[in-house]
């Protein structure tokens, strides 16, 4: 269990549990670490009342050594707030197939119909198939009889591997007429209708269709790991999918399932230690959430991954806020450490699609960048008799003493050496909290003559202030765009506007509750990208929605 350290202004140090902290799934009983990756949720009406009250969430147990996938086994998980999961065992093994590997249990949807739960599965590049099960929790036995339900000569791809990744939806539609669709893919977009024994192709192989999405850009491109979803209220189709390689979080809008798809937008930024990346988005007792992958954990990476979920936002128009990887998760606690009135901040590095320079890091200063400011928030982890401070936006990265320097570096792994290097004895006073390094006793974070965080011998007692929620809207108010959100109180805000015909900055300060709104006129017809207070919005100006 995560335990938070925060400090209130009478300097008390407490101990409070943060059990929702990403990554969410890091265990299959306590003190029994798992690692897995490629989630898919399915809510279910456990008590007939027409509501979902239960959440199932399905992934690929990674079990390798760190440089290939290693999935023998499904894992399946459950719960009712969200908060507290519990592990409900391995309800399908890649092996209950005859045909592919037995260590290939790649991406996989599991959805309810007519009372039993079928369970939608890819095996590398040998195809995909269904099982089936009276329970979600299974066991689930193989639908077909060892045949596939997708063969890989069926699709001519870009790629050899490119029939993976399932998603199914179904509804009745305008007509009355129910449709069960089957999409999937990897560089290239396939979908077919199900029929409805939901184990065999509406009109076989023939009625394989390849979608289509329009307006990606030039500098990005459909990847894999489709999630279809659509908004209570809303009739258009949403696809969300991994675009570029590493992989970054994108999606694409349609009035029709069948497409064209609209591209609409990044959601997540590339990760600062996975390369892919595999999205589920659902609704679950009114709140929307989106779960995905990092290689947060330690000795994690792009083949030992763990599954993380954070709240999605949707903007009036329908578009989708654009998140950080986020280590706070949905109840966990970002706060700022302050030295003399200057925050303690990572010095910015954006992830980069190049695997070869992975794992990252970077160093620590005093002082906020305006442009950056997740890059000042810290989460405070109990475990090695100290406390591990990290980042919130760059998960899996701690402050870690580092022969003699003081860096932000990627937790690689968990021998004694490692953790004794980002852990840090916390040290109260009236004035805060020092942090002494267990590493090398005796030495504190503090800063020098010039703003650098270094070890020192004299202790320094930093201020810790959780942090105030932030949000941000963008709305039209007759010719002018209006950004308006809350904040820290009395914050200064830099606003950057992507927009047409270039990049500008605003300014702005939050009131006394932390609210601020700023107006500014378009120059031009087309889509508006605002930045303010850590978050992304965007809304289209002088054309269609």
């Amino acid at each position: 269990m995560k335990k938070l350290f925060s400090l209130g202004l009478a300097a008390a140090l407490l101990c409070t549990s943060a059990l929702a902290s990403n990554p969410e799934i890091t265990e299959t009983a306590p003190g029994q670490r798992v690692y897995c990756g490629d989630p898919a949720a399915l809510v279910v009406d456990t008590d007939g009342d027409g509501e979902g009250d239960k959440l199932y969430l399905y992934m690929g147990e990674d079990t390798g050594d760190g440089r290939y996938y290693s999935m023998p086994n499904y894992l399946c998980y459950s719960t009712t707030d969200m908060v507290n999961w519990t592990y409900e065992g391995i309800p399908l093994r890649a092996g209950d197939f005859s045909w592919g590997s037995a260590n290939d249990a790649w991406a996989a949807q599991v959805i309810e119909y007519n009372g039993k739960y079928y369970f939608y599965n890819s095996k590398n590049s040998s195809g995909m198939s269904v099982a089936v099960s009276d329970s979600p929790t299974g066991p689930f036995k193989d639908a077909r009889n060892g045949s596939r339900l997708i063969e890989p000569s069926w699709t001519q791809g870009k790629v050899g591997w490119d029939d993976i990744d399932p998603t199914v939806w179904v509804e009745t539609g305008a007509d009355g007429v129910e449709h069960r669709y089957l999409m999937w893919g990897n560089s290239n977009l396939y979908m077919v209708e199900l029929n409805e024994d939901m184990i065999s192709l509406q009109g076989g192989r023939e009625a394989i269709k390849e979608l289509t999405i329009n307006g990606i850009p030039e500098n990005s491109q459909y990847t894999e790991a489709p999630w279809i979803y659509k908004r209570p209220g809303d009739d258009r189709y949403y696809i969300f999918f991994a675009s570029n390689w590493r992989e970054e979080l994108s999606y694409a809008v349609s009035d029709n399932i069948w497409g064209p798809y609209e591209y609409s937008g990044l959601v997540m930024a590339v990760g600062a230690s996975s390369n892919t990346n595999h999205p589920a988005v659902i609704d679950f007792k009114g709140q929307t959430y989106i779960i995905y992958h990092t290689g947060a954990q330690p000795n994690g990476g792009g083949y030992l991954r763990n599954v993380c979920i954070d709240r999605l936002y949707f903007d009036e128009n329908g578009g989708v806020a654009q998140l950080e990887e986020s280590s706070i998760g949905l109840d966990g606690t970002a706060v700022t450490l302050d030295l003399g009135g200057e925050k303690l901040s990572q010095v910015h590095f954006d992830n980069t699609i190049l695997d070869s320079a992975y794992p990252m890091g970077t160093t620590l200063r005093l002082g906020e960048n305006p442009l950056y400011p997740t890059d000042s928030e810290w989460e405070l982890v109990e475990g090695n008799g100290g406390v591990y401070i990290q980042s919130v936006n760059k998960m899996g990265y701690y402050i870690t003493a580092y022969r003699g320097f003081v860096k932000l570096l990627h937790d690689d792994d968990d021998t004694k050496a490692s953790l004794d290097a980002r852990t840090f004895k916390p040290v109260e006073s009236d004035g805060g909290v020092a942090y002494e390094s267990v590493s090398v006793p005796g030495k504190y974070l503090n800063a020098d003559g010039s703003g650098n965080i270094v070890l020192s011998d004299e202790p320094a007692y930093f201020t810790i202030t959780a942090r105030a929620e932030q949000s941000l809207s963008v709305s039209l108010d007759g010719e002018m765009i209006v950004a308006e959100g809350t904040s820290e109180p009395d914050a200064e805000l830099v606003v950057v506007i992507s927009c047409p015909d270039g990049t500008s900055i605003g300014y702005t300060t939050a009131d006394p509750e932390g609210n601020f709104a700023y107006s500014f006129m378009p120059a031009a017809s087309g889509t508006y990208k605002v930045t303010a207070a850590g978050r992304v919005s965007s809304i289209e100006f002088g054309g269609a929605e």
